[in-house]
């Protein structure tokens, strides 16, 4: 299920567009999608952690596809030509109105979740580390806030058509309740929800108007758990860029990100700015210290 939900992101685009794969090691998802494009396009796969990196590395290599990887502004890994580009760096660090994504149709968001759709298979619960009630509820707060604040940023790209947001996780916080919590930004984008795979009859949670549209499997009764939310732009809709005015969206900061992906830099303060404020601090220490010195002076 998991591979057959990119085919809706992939159909029916030109051979000149884009696709985002924003958490993309170990790189299944990413090889498959390239076997679905038929070697058309480009995909952009995006990883943080360099451990992961060499795995994503790795897959396509075993895949036969071809890609090139960037690091902090340097061209490390060519193969042939451009298929699969891997950005090694954050995804939230993209800047959306980039130039380099003015072809971006489509971005697959598989962030990191809490698993529980697998954790029965894998035996997680009979782990001597396996976290009590109370870090679980923990974990699943940061998880759904990450899961959150990554799907805005893939609703942000003005050029995007299609985003599609899965986990392998059954919880509701990481499900239906991150994509109700997105629902108002997405309508004022453009986007709607569409129906993944309508002859399957499992779907979401009643806990929000549109979850006839999700997609769940339950690990029981499915062998798997897993989600997909599918989210499409109206074709009638205005520019994102447009409609985004007003709208706080995520701001994406970076020290090393590659330029050629548009990633905001920190801004950092002018040298002379610095000084200016080194000598004004020790100005001020230096005529505290002769007051508390003037204080305690012996009195004649």
């Amino acid at each position: 299920m998991t591979m057959n939900s990119l085919g809706y992101l992939s159909s029916n685009f030109l051979p000149s567009v884009k696709v985002i794969d924003a958490c993309a090691a170990p790189g299944n998802k990413t090889v498959h999608l390239a076997a679905l494009m038929n070697g058309k396009g480009k995909i952009v796969a995006c990883e943080l952690n360099k451990d992961r990196i060499k795995r994503l590395e790795d897959t396509v290599k075993l895949s036969g596809a071809r890609s090139i990887l960037f690091s902090s502004g340097l061209l490390l890994l060519f193969f042939l030509w451009n298929h699969i580009e891997i950005f090694h760096g954050d995804f939230l660090n993209l800047d959306p109105h980039h130039s380099s994504f003015s072809q971006i149709r489509a971005i697959l968001l598989d962030p990191s979740c809490s698993g529980s759709g697998t954790a029965a298979q894998r035996l997680d619960h009979l782990l001597p580390s396996h976290s009590t009630h109370d870090d679980d509820t923990e974990r699943l707060n940061k998880l759904a806030g990450f899961q959150k604040k990554a799907l805005i940023h893939a609703l942000s790209f003005p050029s995007v058509e299609k985003v599609v947001y899965s986990t392998c996780s059954v919880n509701r916080i990481e499900n239906e309740d991150v994509v109700s919590s997105v629902l108002p930004l997405a309508s004022s984008l453009g986007f709607e929800l569409s129906t993944p795979f309508p002859q399957w009859t499992r779907r979401g949670l009643p806990v929000l108007q549109g979850s006839d549209h999700l997609l769940r499997m339950d690990p029981a009764e499915d062998k798997e758990g897993f989600f997909i939310a599918l989210f499409t732009k109206k074709a009638t809709c205005i520019d994102s860029s447009q409609a985004t005015s007003g709208i706080e969206l995520p701001k994406a900061v970076s020290s090393s990100c590659f330029k050629k992906y548009g990633c905001i830099e920190k801004k950092r303060p002018v040298p002379f700015l610095v000084w200016n404020r080194m000598w004004r601090f020790s100005s001020l220490a230096w005529q505290r210290r002769r007051a508390l010195q003037h204080d305690h002076r012996p009195k004649e």
